[in-house]
């Protein structure tokens, strides 16, 4: 099925033609699957009979309907599928056959058990395109374990990262291995689809959501490796560069990126205090790194003397990158994410408007977009498996036996 008609403002999607198979729960997978159907790609979620758990994590829009789960799940059609049921195994083929991408997201073992794996499916379709989406990894000593985000966070090191000093590590706030291995996934999906029309090969790409955290790190690991000198969570500051990080004003709280000593005199000038240009304690990077503990009291107590209103326009004015700590509430209303049009409103023929997060890429010919609204449990079940050639008989034969 295209997904032309669904489409607001009638330009063609980029990935309008490519069927998608979701076998993923929970998040990484879901959003990245749902940003595949902002691209135009034709998005079907398979359930288990009754649906993903993750519908009533929350029963914010209606009993068995999260807002969490309405968060991720746009851009696609839902069926329901016992992968359990041998029956199952007749449509899995036929839907395989017909698309373009499988996205898994099990446990190894469990993709095996189930048949889901690469070699069964490949052998079904040699043009598909299979993502492997796992929390640690294909293979490996923890292949076998479960892993949510925080696990990961945990595992990688980022958590340990996060955090003040004194205290005991804080986990990121949006759950940033699931939205790292979401953007990862559907940059693997992208590039297998290039290999397979620019060649006619085809393969398995996979995403692991420790990996992803692991390349998070990139500018702590290279450091790290050059000196053997521990990196430590630096609370609202960064191990790294200094002044770069949350200060509080009388009234709220701000942020002073001085990323490099290209900013040092815009912000010494900003702040009024000219004479610490050229203090060799200060004066470049490595030495207010060093000498933190003096510098950083000494801004703390200023900035505390004024309003963010009045720093922010001072170090503005200088050309200091500069920010209110927004809470979400005002972060959401802040006028250049309105500008930039990061929310879009979708409507569900039951429950009414909802908002989620537009599609962060821009594209000028054929922009990406969010459409269509969160399905119902099964709700395509039947119109998919007419369009992969089962008859009415054999799709109530196929919901009598619970397959379906």
């Amino acid at each position: 099925m295209s997904s032309e008609a669904s489409r607001p403002g009638g330009a063609r999607g980029v990935l309008d033609g490519v069927r998608v198979v979701d076998f993923t729960q929970v998040l990484a997978g879901p959003y990245g699957t749902s940003l595949l159907g902002d691209f135009g790609a034709d998005v079907i979620k398979v359930e288990p009979p009754g649906g993903e758990p993750f519908r009533a994590i929350d029963n914010l829009i209606a009993p068995g309907e999260s807002g969490y789960y309405y968060g991720i799940n746009r851009s696609k059609r839902a069926m329901t599928l016992d992968l359990k049921h041998p029956a199952s195994r007749t449509i899995v083929e036929r839907l395989v056959r017909q698309s373009d991408v499988v996205v898994v997201g099990f446990r190894p073992a469990a993709v095996a058990r189930i048949g889901l794996d690469f070699e069964s499916l490949s052998s079904i379709n040699p043009q598909l395109v299979y993502c492997s989406l796992t929390a640690f990894g294909d293979t490996g000593p923890l292949a076998a374990e479960p892993g949510m985000d925080i696990v990961v966070q945990a595992l990688s090191g980022v958590l340990a990262l996060t955090g003040t000093p004194d205290q005991p590590p804080v986990k990121t706030g949006p759950s940033i291995a699931d939205f790292t291995g979401a953007f990862l996934m559907v940059t693997a999906v992208l590039a297998g689809l290039r290999v397979r029309d620019r060649d006619g090969t085809c393969q398995q790409v996979s995403v692991n959501l420790l990996d992803g955290q692991v390349a998070m790190l990139a500018n702590f690991i290279t450091p790290y490796f050059l000196t053997r000198e521990p990196i430590r969570r630096a609370g609202g500051g960064h191990p790294q560069v200094v002044p770069y990080q949350v200060f509080e004003a009388s009234d709220g709280c701000m942020v002073v990126a001085c990323l490099n000593d290209t900013f040092w005199a815009p912000l010494c000038q900003g702040i009024d205090h000219p004479e610490l240009i050229s203090d060799p304690r200060f004066a470049t990077n490595p030495a207010r790194a060093e000498n933190r503990g003096e510098l950083i009291p000494f801004l703390e107590g200023l900035f505390a003397t004024a309003t963010r209103d009045v720093w922010l326009s001072r170090l503005r004015n200088h050309g200091v990158p500069c920010a209110p700590v927004n809470e979400l509430e005002e972060a959401l209303t802040q006028p250049q994410v309105v500008h930039n049009e990061a929310l879009t409103e979708l409507k569900h023929p039951i429950h009414g408007s909802y908002t989620v997060p537009s599609n962060p890429i821009k594209m000028s010919g054929s922009p990406p977009r969010p459409h269509g609204y969160v399905p119902g449990v099964g709700e395509h079940t039947s119109e998919v498996l007419a369009e992969l050639g089962f008859d009415q008989r054999e799709i109530r034969e196929f919901e009598a036996a619970g397959v379906v």
